[in-house]
């Protein structure tokens, strides 16, 4: 990982744990894997992120099928009982 994003590491913990900031930069410093611990939990963060959005996304393109589907049924519907 990139050291430019140990301020973004540090943030997303201390967003986390906002009582804790000088502990966090404290074991963020000192112990290897904590500062391993805080890289995987951003990532975790970032790929939570990437997929609620693709999930909001495909939630919406289904509602509009939803609907879409509604409306061809009716149609469908007129169709076969008005003829």
């Amino acid at each position: 990982m990139e050291m430019k994003s140990l301020n973004e590491y540090l943030k997303a913990v201390k967003q986390k744990f906002p009582e804790e900031g000088e502990r966090i930069e404290q074991l963020y410093k000192s112990d290897q894997d904590f500062r391993a611990l805080c890289e995987d939990y951003f990532s975790c963060l970032q790929y939570l992120y990437k997929f609620q959005n693709e999930v909001d996304e495909k939630k919406y393109s289904f509602e509009e099928y939803k609907d879409m589907r509604d409306e061809l049924e009716k149609e469908l519907q007129d169709f076969i009982f008005a003829r």
